[in-house]
């Protein structure tokens, strides 16, 4: 992981302290994962690969995949097969599955900020962290983030400070 990418995990981990609203990202940033790539995909490009037409989400795909790659090669072997595989199934689900997905994904993103976190998502003040959530999540699964000193005896992610207040803590 680069130094640069680790003080966006810095401030990306700042906008989610929530326990629920980590596990409701858990979820739903693969979900917009998938329907941006798909949505993306809608638009065709005037090239054919092997005889398949190419649609704008494969080629967003592996444009975001060679930034993830530069800044930890790690994540991009997960987040680059994950949106290749986004583009392909996003061609066989119904447009309105698509459209639904997005639409409870973020919903839920929101839900989650508004509701546990009482704190806006990270992108409102730095569009680069539409690009962070993923790589941040993937780094959550295997266990590389938050970094040691910040989780607690059981190797979770602490409370936020609203879950101790309640807790009398």
């Amino acid at each position: 992981m680069t130094p640069r990418l680790e003080r966006l995990f810095g401030e990306y981990h700042a906008y989610h302290r929530d326990p629920v609203n980590v596990a409701i990202h858990k979820v739903a940033v693969p979900a917009i994962l998938f329907h941006i790539v798909a949505m993306l995909d809608w638009i065709a490009l005037p090239v054919r690969v092997a005889g398949v037409p190419l649609g704008l989400g494969l080629v967003a795909a592996v444009a975001v995949g060679a930034w993830y790659l530069f800044v930890c090669p790690r994540y991009a072997a997960v987040l680059v097969p994950f949106a290749i595989g986004c583009a392909v199934v996003g061609r066989m689900v119904p447009r309105p599955v698509v459209v639904g997905v997005a639409a409870v994904a973020w919903t839920a993103q929101f839900v989650g900020h508004a509701s546990f976190e009482r704190r806006a998502p990270a992108f409102t003040d730095n569009l680069v962290q539409l690009l962070v959530g993923p790589a941040y999540v993937v780094a959550l699964m295997m266990g590389d983030w938050p970094p040691a000193g910040e989780r607690d005896a059981g190797g979770r992610q602490g409370d936020s400070d609203r879950h101790r207040e309640q807790r009398g803590e």
